[in-house]
């Protein structure tokens, strides 16, 4: 949930004219010199010169070449389209086709920037709006699957606020430059619109007294962002570190020894009395973290300082029972065209396999959910991903790694991403499969999925309807695996 003066456009633009259309235009650009001098200066030059020499012959065998080529290609539309009704019909479809394909994604970016552009409260009261409408029935919310249905009376929200701080994006040749994103403005605009959405929503919301949704954030982090109490010696002049950050919004975390009791404390937040200022967040206000690759965020980084900052986050989140939710696939708000691959497994699974000077692995136990499944347009991704749910401790023989999840946020576009989904998963064996089944999270990455569907209810509807699950499975994805990873269940 965000508006739009949070996320760093220009950047991003600036990455994908750097890294797409620039290099497009400089390889086409080449081409298309080489046609005009062809054009300009070497056709008339070869033409004038056979004509100077007298080869008739030859510019006789060239009109005759380019005769038979207009001739080819007329012969082709003919058979292709056949007769002039029938190809104004054929033209006629392409067009509409066409037509439709750019209405439907103008339709949806416009879409998706009014969600960006509407007050984030009153967002949330108008998703609840729709979906009263479309999905629940007598103030539930019913999946079904093999003949039987479960009801289920909430759905929990846990909007993921990423950090766009990039503090060197104002190097840039324009007059005004984007200097910073503080994650602060962020911060307090999604906790407003948490707290309007629990004060306004039954101003607009009639016959239905109980809130369908409960919403809990998770907080974003970019340590690059944020400087260590190791450095705060060096006198560096950064308004709070990492340790103070975590303390503050997580603090109170190390004493949840349940699930149970953790979510306790968080349904006991009021956010109706959130007053605006982050400085009166406290802990438990924030579920777990959302860290970013493709903003700069690095798994596993080689410089010295930033690896200890990683360190001491991981352990942090260990300590806490904190959990982490990270984009994982190719794309998304990527700035740099070198930080493709931060979003990598691969990458992961070095931070998870790192070895102490104790000869120790401290971080196996780390609570990470790798979002989208790796993303539709990289299966290798995906299958490491796999890999890594499957994979076994060599010495004692169980799960390697104990707390690692993923999800399939914006991958539920369309409903055949189910039956693709289950394809995949039945190619393993029962108790590979099983295990798999229990390690991936429902998630939508509204809002912005709203770039490929209408809306949260038809997103959420492809899930409640499809038969490639069981509903004891669906309610593994959307129910069981979700409080589990979120340490409240």
């Amino acid at each position: 949930m965000m508006n739009l003066s949070h996320p760093n456009l220009s950047a991003i633009i600036k990455r994908i004219y750097n890294d797409s259309i620039k290099p497009l235009l400089l390889k086409y650009s080449v081409y298309l010199k080489a046609a005009l001098v062809m054009f300009l200066f070497v056709t008339p030059a070869v033409v004038i010169t056979l004509l100077l020499t007298g080869h008739f012959e030859v510019i006789k065998w060239m009109l005759y070449a380019f005769s038979l080529m207009a001739m080819i290609l007329f012969v082709f539309v003919v058979v292709k389209f056949g007769d002039k009704k029938k190809r104004e019909i054929e033209i006629s479809k392409i067009k509409s086709t066409l037509l439709d394909k750019v209405k439907a994604k103008l339709a949806n970016v416009m879409n998706l920037l009014a969600a960006m552009e509407t007050d984030i409260g009153d967002c949330l009261i108008q998703m609840e709006e729709e979906l009263r409408k479309k999905m629940p029935s007598n103030n539930v919310l019913i999946v079904s699957g093999n003949g039987e249905k479960k009801e289920y009376d909430k759905i929990v929200f846990t909007p993921l606020i990423m950090d766009f701080g990039l503090k060197d994006s104002g190097k840039t040749n324009l007059i005004y430059k984007v200097r910073w994103k503080p994650i602060v403005a962020q911060v307090e605009d999604l906790c407003t619109g948490i707290r309007d959405y629990y004060l306004y929503r039954d101003k607009y919301i009639d016959g239905y007294a109980e809130l369908l949704f409960q919403i809990v954030p998770f907080m974003g982090v970019n340590t690059k962002n944020y400087y260590s109490e190791k450095d705060n010696i060096t006198g560096k002049s950064i308004s709070v570190s990492l340790v103070q950050l975590l303390d503050k919004n997580f603090g109170e975390f190390k004493y949840d020894t349940s699930p149970q009791m953790r979510r306790k404390k968080i349904d006991a937040v009021n956010w109706r009395q959130f007053n605006g200022d982050i400085e009166s967040i406290g802990s438990h206000y924030f579920l777990g973290i959302k860290v970013y690759p493709p903003l700069g965020f690095d798994p596993w980084p080689e410089d010295d300082v930033e690896r200890e900052k990683v360190c001491y986050l991981y352990q942090y989140c260990i300590d806490h029972n904190i959990p982490i939710t990270a984009h994982c696939s190719p794309g998304g708000f990527l700035v740099k065209n070198d930080y493709k691959d931060l979003s990598s497994p691969y990458r992961w699974e070095k931070a998870l396999d790192y070895i102490d000077q104790n000869g120790e692995k401290p971080f196996t136990k780390l609570r990470l959910n790798l979002a989208h499944f790796g993303g539709s347009d990289a299966p290798d991704w995906r299958r490491k991903i796999a890999d890594m749910i499957l994979e076994r401790d060599s010495e004692n023989g169980r799960y390697k790694y104990e707390n690692f999840y993923t999800d399939i946020s914006y991958q539920g576009v369309e409903s055949r991403a189910y039956t693709d989904l289950a394809k995949f998963i039945n190619k393993y064996d029962a108790e590979q499969r099983e295990r798999l089944i229990e390690r991936i999270i429902f998630g939508s990455d509204f809002m912005i999925n709203l770039q490929d569907i209408s809306s949260y209810s038809s997103y959420l509807q492809y899930f409640v309807n499809t038969d490639a699950f069981t509903l004891e499975e669906k309610d593994m994805f959307c129910n069981k695996n979700a409080e589990r990873f979120l340490f409240v269940g």
